[in-house]
């Protein structure tokens, strides 16, 4: 039985040549879970311009079997002509209290939300974000650039201040979601489904980019961990942190500025097989209840 009412919005660039496929994977993670019900999916920027993930979100829907799956186009800063925030306004309006919001992108629909109606944040059950560094982010030595607090930092600011009941899968925990390709080949070759199939191929030009760009055979799955904490809390430890955001540090989606002291969740996973694991498992299932629509 559903009973967890959800909003994804997203910078969903699944299947864009160049660009970050996390996205994709954390909304076909929530289809995946039969407690949730996607109320729809509110695109914004990030991984590329607004004019990008809209119509690729639209697409994607309809790739993985899921088009009655409605997708509104915000990432405007105009809270009267963003249908993104518009739509969150109506649906905490209508389900005050309900409403779970899982946000990988930018955080500008979120904030035009609030300027609609100022209470919007009090309406809303939980929010899950993923972004921001409570300190440098190294890949192999690499310095990984904050992007989805920085590329709309005045909208960060505005939920890392207002926001009730905020949990935040930092780049920094994030990195504890690694899932090797050979794991993920081993698992989903298993797979006789057509949809797993499909999904496995579709990541293979995400596989190669990491290891030409950082040097490592897999790759790091931000999103879903954000939408893992949020479904499934149960795979994490709660980690009550205080963070001390301003816009200056937030410019480099920096949580540890010189503003006021806010206390935030910074869940960890618990066990990192297990999470492995269940992932893995949701995919299956995805798949499963797909073939009985």
């Amino acid at each position: 039985m559903k009973n967890r009412k959800m909003i994804i919005d997203c910078d969903n660039t699944f299947g864009v040549a160049g660009c970050d496929i996390d996205d994709g994977l954390a909304i076909i993670y929530a289809l995946g879970n039969a407690c949730c019900d996607l109320l729809g999916i509110t695109t914004t920027f990030g991984n590329n311009s607004i004019d990008v993930v809209y119509p690729n979100t639209v697409k994607f829907v309809k790739d993985i079997g899921m088009p009655r799956v409605p997708v509104f186009k915000g990432g405007t800063k105009d809270g009267e002509n963003n249908m993104a925030a518009k739509f969150l306004v109506e649906m905490v309006n209508l389900y005050p209290g309900e409403i779970s919001v899982l946000a990988t992108g930018s955080l500008t629909n979120l904030y035009e939300a609030w300027k609609v109606d100022n209470e919007f944040y009090e309406k809303v059950h939980e929010v899950s974000l993923m972004g921001g560094i409570t300190e440098p982010l190294k890949i192999n030595g690499r310095i990984l650039n904050e992007l989805n607090f920085s590329c709309d930092y005045k909208a960060a600011y505005n939920v890392l201040t207002k926001g009730k009941s905020v949990k935040i899968a930092t780049g920094n925990n994030c990195m504890d979601a690694f899932f090797k390709k050979s794991d993920f080949d081993d698992k989903l070759n298993k797979s006789n489904k057509e949809f797993i199939r499909w999904l496995h191929n579709s990541l293979d030009y995400w596989f190669e980019r990491e290891k030409k760009v950082f040097g490592h055979e897999g790759m790091y799955k931000w999103d879903i961990y954000a939408a893992a904490m949020l479904i499934n809390p149960h795979l994490f430890r709660d980690c009550p942190t205080y963070i001390f955001p301003d816009m200056e540090s937030l410019k480099n989606g920096c949580l540890m500025g010189g503003g006021s002291k806010i206390k935030v969740n910074l869940p960890r996973i618990i066990n990192k097989m297990q999470y492995e694991n269940h992932v893995y498992e949701v995919y299956e299932e995805f798949s499963e209840n797909l073939n009985e629509i």
